[in-house]
C-alpha cells in the first residue's frame, strides 16, 4: 500500500478509490504495516515551537480556584428588607390568597390557615416572625404582598406572604459578613450571616433555627 505522497490510504486504500490489492485480505488500512508505520512517525515527530510557546503560556496561567462551598438560596423582600434562604426548602411560589383565621390560635406571627393548591397549610407572617420594623409609603397605603412562598423541612409546611421575589442566586459561605447590629433581635438571632447582591446586603437566614422559631409560633 506504499506511495509516493506516504498516503496511500487517502488514494487507493479505504478513504480513497479502494483500488489497493491488499485490501482483499486486510479489510482495512488500519491493518496494513504502512498505515501504521505513518502513524508511529507523526506521534514521534518533533513538537513545532509555536505548539511549545503555546503551551508554556497556558500551563504558566495561575489556575481558578473552584469555590465547592457555594450554595443556591432563594431571595426575598420583607418590610424593605432583602433576605434569603437555602433553594431546598422553597417548595412552590404562588399569588396571594386569603388566609382563615382560627379561634384563640392566632398571634403576631401565626395568621391562620391558607389554602395553597388545594392544600392547607399553616399561614405565617415572617415579617412579624423577624420584628421587622413596617415602613408604610408616605401615602399611607399599606404593603402589598406579590407572592406567596411555601417553604418546608422534615414533613412541616408553612406559607408566608413576600413583598417580592428576588430570584434564584449562588452564593459562596466564604462571602458572608457579620450580622449587623441594626437587624432586630429577632432577625439577627435567625440570621446566619450577610451577603451583597447587585450592591445590596442580604440576610441569609439559618433553616436549623428559623424551622423551630415557626413551629414555636404555633403555640404563642
Amino acid at each position: 500500500m506504499g506511495s509516493s505522497t506516504g498516503y496511500c490510504w487517502k488514494e487507493k486504500g479505504i478513504f480513497g478509490d479502494g483500488s489497493c490489492p491488499e485490501l482483499a485480505h486486510l479489510i482495512h488500512c488500519r491493518r496494513c504495516p504502512v498505515y501504521a508505520s505513518v502513524g508511529r512517525q507523526h506521534l514521534d515527530r518533533e513538537m513545532p515551537d509555536k505548539f511549545l510557546a503555546e503551551r508554556t503560556s497556558v500551563m504558566a496561567q495561575p489556575k481558578e480556584s473552584v469555590r465547592l462551598d457555594t450554595i443556591s438560596v432563594m431571595v426575598f423582600r420583607l418590610s424593605g428588607e432583602r433576605f434569603a434562604l437555602k433553594t431546598i426548602f422553597f417548595q412552590e411560589a404562588s399569588e396571594p390568597v386569603r388566609y382563615h383565621t382560627l379561634p384563640l390560635k392566632v398571634n403576631r406571627v401565626f395568621r391562620g390557615i391558607a389554602n395553597i393548591n388545594g392544600e392547607l397549610l399553616l399561614c405565617l407572617s415572617m415579617a412579624h416572625l423577624l420584628e421587622l420594623t413596617f415602613d408604610h409609603p408616605g401615602d399611607g397605603a399599606a404593603v402589598t404582598f406579590e407572592r406567596m412562598l411555601v417553604v418546608g423541612r422534615d414533613g412541616q409546611r408553612f406559607v408566608f406572604p413576600v413583598e417580592h421575589i428576588l430570584g434564584v442566586h449562588r452564593i459562596s459561605l466564604e462571602d458572608l459578613g457579620e450580622v449587623p447590629a441594626t437587624l432586630s433581635r429577632s432577625a439577627r438571632s435567625l440570621t446566619r450571616g450577610i451577603f451583597l447582591l447587585n450592591g445590596r446586603p442580604v440576610g441569609l437566614l439559618d433553616e436549623d433555627r428559623l424551622f423551630p422559631a415557626m413551629t414555636r409560633s404555633l403555640s404563642q
